[in-house]
């Protein structure tokens, strides 16, 4: 059954009985929340690129442009109903409902919801931000090491919690990874790449090259070009790089 809450108003369950894989039963909350979000959302962008594809620099140029993002990496506390409508028991409208305050996202776990979104939404636009993938995974790999070192990665959470980490669900492990598993979490990296890019029409997704600044990200949104410089910025990187600086200078001392 399929139920949402907007406000007051509930709009009651409906069966549905076809399975649909891990994500239950998308057709039958299409029709609805097509039905009902068209008039209530304003919701613009989603940024369907990966983590450590540059997300950070983007939530901050999203803001400049005079979007409201959010940004799941920095907003832990709203992961929870998004990882568990994804590998959980959780609800496709408990998911939606996450960015109800919000007219735009990006990162882990909701860059994976480009069909449900694209589906409620339907003036929604989509970002895809890529890395090579080699350097991508050597960079987080790398942020997974110094958070761990820093003693904020490894933590007991539920299971869909924890499919909802690191790209876990990719198959990918950043601690410790064997080459079988790299393998795995690099074509699961590419596939992801692949498939935004066959499922969401052309005219709705752009695919971002990093060297372009701002003018195609600006046509894209139809708004007008900033004056100040496209950021680039990783404050996640910058945080863990002082504190491992800090706990190698206390161990020398």
């Amino acid at each position: 059954n399929v139920r949402l809450q907007i406000g007051r108003k509930t709009y009651r369950p409906f069966p549905c009985n076809r399975p649909m894989g891990p994500m239950g039963c998308r057709d039958a909350a299409r029709v609805l929340l097509i039905f009902v979000f068209t008039s209530v959302s304003a919701f613009k962008l989603l940024d369907v690129g990966a983590p450590r594809t540059g997300t950070q620099s983007m939530f901050d140029a999203m803001r400049i442009l005079g979007l409201h993002p959010m940004h799941s990496g920095y907003e832990m506390f709203l992961r929870p109903k998004l990882c568990a409508y994804l590998f959980g028991n959780g609800t496709l409208d408990d998911a939606l409902g996450v960015m109800a305050n919000f007219d735009s996202a990006m990162d882990e776990p909701v860059m994976l919801m480009y069909e449900e979104i694209m589906a409620a939404y339907p003036e929604a636009k989509f970002l895809l931000t890529i890395s090579e993938p080699e350097s991508w995974f050597n960079n987080y790999v790398n942020l997974v090491q110094m958070m761990h070192q820093a003693g904020k990665y490894e933590n007991h959470m539920p299971d869909f919690l924890t499919e909802c980490t690191a790209m876990r669900s990719w198959g990918c492990y950043m601690l410790n990874s064997t080459e079988a598993q790299k393998a795995t979490c690099l074509e699961n990296y590419h596939r992801h790449n692949q498939r935004v890019q066959e499922v969401i029409p052309p005219e709705r997704l752009l695919v971002y090259n990093w060297a372009d600044g701002w003018a195609p990200l600006a046509h894209f949104l139809q708004t007008a070009i900033p004056e100040e410089e496209f950021p680039h910025d990783d404050p996640v990187r910058t945080h863990f790089e002082n504190v491992t600086n800090v706990t190698n200078k206390t161990s020398e001392s």
